[in-house]
Formats: structure tokens, C-alpha cells, sequence
């Protein structure tokens, strides 16, 4: 599992880590859900992420992965069903006091 410190998320949250893809349920989130496809070590990994673009799940991705000699395969959207904005705003490492 990938440790994220506060102050590499900044502009994104983590809300799962390592899901099965084909059984996440994503009814009640918000739609700015993305599933980031990753591997470390030889293993594909998977994890539901909130983010306000996809460029900011990546790059705390990739920084995140590079020096482990993992990678971000893919970044999908198109999950949850609620409206961000009714949803509560994203908590990052700065405001989740």
C-alpha cells in the first residue's frame, strides 16, 4: 500500500486503496471519483482517488511511484453519483484538521 504524507496530498484524496475494480460499489460517492491504475512491485494495483483534475492524481502518482521503479498504467473517471459540490469539498493534507 502507498503512504501518502499530508503534504503530498494537497490536491487530492484517497478513498480506497488497492479495490477490486469490478466489484467497487461507487453509488454515493461523488463523480469526481477516478480509479488510478498502478504497478509496484510486479503487481497491478488499483485505487479509488478524488481529485479536481487527473493531471493532479498523477503527479502525486508518478512522484509517488518513480523512485519505487513503479507506474500509473491508467486514470478513469466516470464513477459515483452525486455531485462533488453537494458532496463536501476534497480534504487534503491541508484541511483535514
Amino acid at each position: 500500500m502507498l503512504e501518502f504524507t499530508s503534504k503530498e496530498l494537497t490536491k487530492i484524496q484517497i478513498h480506497e486503496q488497492e479495490i477490486d475494480p469490478d466489484n467497487f460499489d461507487s453509488k454515493g460517492l461523488p463523480t469526481d471519483i477516478h480509479v488510478v491504475m498502478y504497478v509496484l512491485e510486479s503487481k497491478t494495483l488499483y485505487d479509488a482517488v478524488r481529485g479536481y483534475t487527473k493531471v493532479d492524481i498523477f503527479d502525486a502518482y508518478h512522484d509517488k511511484l518513480k523512485p519505487q521503479n513503479g507506474s500509473v498504467l491508467d486514470i478513469r473517471s466516470g464513477y459515483g453519483t452525486i455531485r462533488p459540490n453537494l458532496y463536501g469539498k476534497i480534504k487534503t493534507g491541508e484541511n483535514d484538521e
